[in-house]
């Protein structure tokens, strides 16, 4: 057996352990969304599940809301994967920076997928009378991510944030796990010494 093939199992099985965190706290945000989402906009049936808003305010604020908890779970799951990490390649001697990075993008990826989809299947009832509404019937507009573009804030603001941490520890030469820099010592080496 290869010596590097531990280190390597140890790399993706904390990659897969990051990746299915951040995928799993993406179904539980669509929840967080479509609880914090301002009451749903008012519109105008067109037929054929299409529908006619205008620009009411409360269309862009759900819009909003997903932005700002996509955002802030970007900036403080991008802060506990660096310092989670951190700790483990310490204690390892192994550098798991690239591969918690790569989970975490990915992860943080699906996560805001799962968001959007999880908050707009909650509304599910308004998107079916939308589908049945007559044209000119008036109808309250069930949640719904018109500009995917905003899908991005959740990875985005994850990599910022890691890269940033990242750069902080390389100022102070402190990142553990490259080859030369010696492993922390554990708590049994500790408790040996005088």
């Amino acid at each position: 057996m290869d010596e590097r093939t531990p280190a390597v199992r140890r790399q993706l099985t904390v990659g897969v352990c990051v990746f299915t965190a951040l995928a799993l706290l993406g179904a539980v945000l669509g929840v967080l969304w479509w609880a914090l989402a301002p009451e749903r906009a008012e519109g105008v049936a067109l037929g054929g599940g299409e529908v006619f808003t205008g620009t009411d305010e409360a269309l862009f604020a759900g819009e909003g809301a997903f932005v700002l908890v996509t955002a802030l779970t970007g900036l403080v799951t991008g802060y506990v994967v660096y310092m989670l990490q951190f700790l483990l390649a310490e204690r390892r001697a192994q550098d798991l920076r690239l591969a918690c990075l790569a989970a975490g993008f990915l992860g943080s990826a699906v996560g805001a997928l799962l968001t959007w989809q999880v908050g707009t299947a909650l509304d599910a009832p308004l998107h079916a009378a939308l589908q049945e509404a007559d044209r000119g019937e008036t109808v309250t507009v069930g949640l719904q991510l018109r500009a995917t573009a905003f899908l991005v804030a959740w990875p985005f603001v994850f990599v910022l944030q890691y890269g940033l941490l990242d750069a902080v520890s390389l100022l102070r030469r402190d990142q553990p796990g490259l080859p030369g820099r010696p492993a922390a010592p554990s708590a049994e080496t500790a408790s040996d010494t005088p």
